[in-house]
């Protein structure tokens, strides 16, 4: 059996600037541990946070703290390999720092939230909705943004919240997470506050395990007998507290996806710091929060159920419970060989070369319909996709000779794609098919953004295709889904959420 590839995270937390960064690697590690193995590269982890790390990662490497400037130095000689994949979450790996690892790995991964610097990554991945790749400078040729709720990574007790969730939790059970370390101090002060609104029967407040005042949050608590702290909860525990309470003040944070996520309600955004900022657009623009300013007369409006209800419903169409599939595709994508061939549109010349392909013995044995296809047949078929505005045929070609390698074809209707491919004699069994089959999908997602999922359809017996799906990250439907016993069904997921966003996000 092969040696599965390495995922080596590197993120750091403390109470100075919280947990957020390690937490969302640990649950990216979740999503991906059956895929790849997990290591997790931590500087003086507290031994909560430790003991998390090694719940979920193969190995913990405890780094000793250092100067930025000399950290890519000591990981290349005592942690990656040319293998490995990179994956770092922290505003500390700008553009010097990332440089200086990226010759060391295979590919190199960033989760960011500012799109403040340079990235020479292969992904960047930002939670955030409504950014675009203009809003990034990307310096390695075909590197991709991955953007939006579709892609965030969260914890598995939120990820496994099974839609619609009961709706019984009443506003006046309010939660209040400003963070696990929640850096500016405000728990206090904004509970108190809550607490003083009539509609207020309860008041929940979380903090985790790096939070700097919590004696002084426990005497200051005694008093107040409509409110229960909670420190350093586990995640199915808050998934199960946020179910409860209809209401919720959160920073524009993973704690706000995951309440989203757990069922949502009326969830009012106070943010704690300068990289919430995108979040905070994206949940208020796209109708799934509110700014916490409102929250005293929203709580105590006789209209608070149904702008309660408004919210949740737009909280679940985003929060679809597939970020973990998007997510693994596109690391199974990514730890591809490079894909060696371009992509360009079919030209009204290729027809004789289409249908030499199509009628060549291997590729009507792999067909649907195994009948050699007529001249008078193929070009009523090739004219008609030609000008269909919904079809897109694109050529394979070798980069080197500019010979044509391939085809991959794709169907578009509604928010759904359907694919079919081929390859020349010349550039079949070299491993080539996979790429494709990324490479295609990624383009027809670039033409057609409302596609929401991409299907393609094999023969049974045909067990190169079917590899070469699983390869590029596809996933099958299972027999029940396709209730046909000579084929398989390979879809990929997109988020097809973001073209309707796109103008509200840019015009407010």
């Amino acid at each position: 059996m092969a040696e599965r590839t390495r995922l080596i995270f590197r993120a750091d937390g403390n109470p100075r600037i919280g947990l957020g960064h390690v937490m969302r690697l640990l649950a990216l590690a979740e999503i991906l541990r059956e895929q790849f193995a997990c290591v997790f590269a931590i500087q003086e982890p507290s031994p909560e946070v430790l003991a998390q790390l090694r719940a979920v990662c193969e190995e913990v490497v405890e780094m000793a703290p250092q100067p930025a400037a000399g950290e890519p130095a000591w990981l290349r000689q005592h942690v990656l390999r040319p293998t490995d994949v990179l994956v770092l979450d922290g505003y500390g790996f700008e553009l010097n720092y990332q440089e200086a690892v990226r010759p060391a790995v295979a590919r190199l991964v960033c989760l960011d939230d500012l799109h403040a610097f340079p990235f020479v990554a292969d992904l960047v991945l930002n939670p955030a909705g409504g950014v675009t790749q203009e809003r990034y400078d990307l310096r390695t040729p075909g590197a991709r943004l991955l953007a939006g709720p579709a892609y965030a990574p969260l914890r598995t007790a939120f990820r496994e919240v099974v839609h619609p969730v009961p709706s019984s939790a009443l506003a006046t059970t309010i939660l209040v997470c400003l963070g696990g370390a929640d850096p500016t101090h405000q728990t206090q002060q904004v509970t108190a506050a809550l607490l003083q609104l009539p509609a207020t029967e309860h008041v929940h407040a979380v903090v985790g395990s790096a939070y700097a005042g919590w004696e002084g949050l426990q005497t200051w608590a005694q008093d107040q007998a409509r409110l229960t702290l909670h420190r350093n909860l586990p995640a199915a525990e808050l998934c199960q507290l946020m179910q409860t309470c209809g209401a919720a003040v959160c920073s524009p944070s993973t704690i706000s996806y995951e309440y989203c996520a757990a069922g949502g309600g009326l969830l009012f955004l106070l943010p704690t710091a300068a990289n919430q900022h995108d979040l905070d657009l994206f949940l208020r623009l796209a109708g799934l929060a509110l700014p916490y300013a409102s929250a005293s007369n929203v709580l105590t409006s006789p209209e608070a159920d149904r702008i309660s209800l408004q919210l949740r419903q737009a909280q679940q169409h985003y929060f679809d419970g597939q970020a973990p599939q998007r997510l693994r595709q596109e690391f199974a994508a990514l730890v591809l060989p490079s894909f060696s061939l371009q992509l360009r549109p079919v030209a009204p010349a290729d027809s004789e070369q289409l249908f030499e392909w199509a009628n060549e013995p291997a590729v009507r044995q792999h067909s649907f319909n195994p009948n050699p296809i007529s001249l008078a047949e193929h070009e009523q078929w090739f004219q008609n996709r030609l000008n269909d505005p919904n079809s897109i045929l694109l050529i394979a070609e070798d980069s080197t000779t500019r010979q044509a390698a391939g085809l991959i074809r794709f169907s578009v209707e509604n928010t759904e794609a359907t694919l079919s491919y081929l390859l020349g004699a010349n550039y079949r069994g070299k491993g080539l098919a996979a790429g494709l089959l990324a490479a295609g999908t990624w383009q027809l997602l670039q033409q057609f953004p409302a596609v929401r999922q991409v299907v393609g359809h094999v023969q049974a017996t045909n067990l190169a295709s079917i590899r070469a799906f699983e390869r590029a990250g596809f996933q099958e439907l299972s027999f029940s889904e396709t209730a046909n016993a000579n084929s398989r069904t390979f879809y990929w997921l997109s988020s097809g959420i973001y073209p309707i966003f796109r103008a509200l996000f840019y015009t407010t």
